[in-house]
């Protein structure tokens, strides 16, 4: 889906602050379409960006140093550049890679106008919402681009997608968690510790545990589900290692009836 940057404008004169909303994919053809529409703005003399990214559904690593730049662009303009909206995998890139003093991100407009020194009228307190759980996906380089990033909800539910566990810890402290996808290809022993921090946890202790590799690794799957977690799911492949073709529907369909009994499960106990 090629990008679309649509502009609106809030406010006028000193504190006007141009919006644009993104929508499609933020590559490369992408990040030259952004930078003309700011350096357009920048032009007709209106130095305070907002960037919305609720609609943007994938963004290149490479686009930290567009936003990083513009924001230069911005400041030097005596504005400044800001991002709000994103949610997801877009979310999570932008929070590792990004720099607040030059592209600082919001959850929604308002934050983000008011930041830049617009106006925002105030409205009445909302009831906050409860937080969805997510399920996390961490797997090595191989799973992550053949399979992980294939899966975009698991029960309803939103995933978040890590390349490390250590690049996951952050995200499971700050979130509620319903379960976690973890890929037998990476260190053993380094699962085996983490299943056990898991276990300890008492916000944790009760999410489903499950670990994902070819039929080659099954000893050790196997050997980790008796470490604490809950299922070994075999993926289905032409061949034995991680580099052959991946059958996905008979892969997807196993994860998924995995899924619904362990949902099940748990809301046997939740309704004995």
């Amino acid at each position: 889906m090629a990008l679309e940057a649509r502009r609106r404008r809030i406010g006028g004169g000193e504190r006007a602050i141009e919006i644009v909303d993104l929508v499609g994919r933020l590559d490369m053809p992408g990040a030259a379409l952004l930078r003309n529409t700011v350096q357009e703005i920048l032009k007709e003399g209106c130095p305070r960006i907002a960037v919305n990214m609720a609609e943007c559904v994938e963004i290149h690593r490479e686009m930290m140093g567009t936003f990083h730049s513009l924001g230069r662009a911005c400041i030097r303009a005596g504005g400044g550049l800001a991002l709000f909206g994103a949610t997801g995998d877009v979310l999570e890139y932008i929070r590792r890679f990004g720099d607040k003093s030059l592209a600082p991100w919001f959850g929604d407009e308002k934050a983000a106008v008011a930041a830049l020194g617009g106006h925002v009228e105030p409205e009445a307190p909302k009831e906050a919402e409860s937080e969805r759980p997510s399920v996390v996906a961490i797997g090595s380089d191989a799973v992550f681009r053949t399979v992980f990033w294939k899966l975009t909800a698991l029960g309803g539910r939103p995933i978040a997608k890590f390349d490390s566990i250590a690049g996951a810890r952050d995200y499971m402290a700050r979130k509620t968690i319903h379960s976690i996808l973890l890929d037998s290809k990476l260190s053993p022993h380094e699962i085996a510790r983490f299943l056990r921090e898991l276990r300890i946890n008492s916000k944790l202790k009760a999410i489903g545990i499950f670990i994902i590799g070819p039929p080659s690794q099954l000893w050790t799957g196997r050997s980790l589900v008796q470490e604490g977690a809950d299922s070994y799911v075999p993926l289905s492949f032409t061949g034995e290692e991680i580099e052959a073709k991946l059958d996905a529907r008979t892969f997807f369909t196993r994860l998924k009836e995995i899924y619904d009994r362990f949902d099940a499960r748990a809301k046997a106990k939740e309704n004995p």
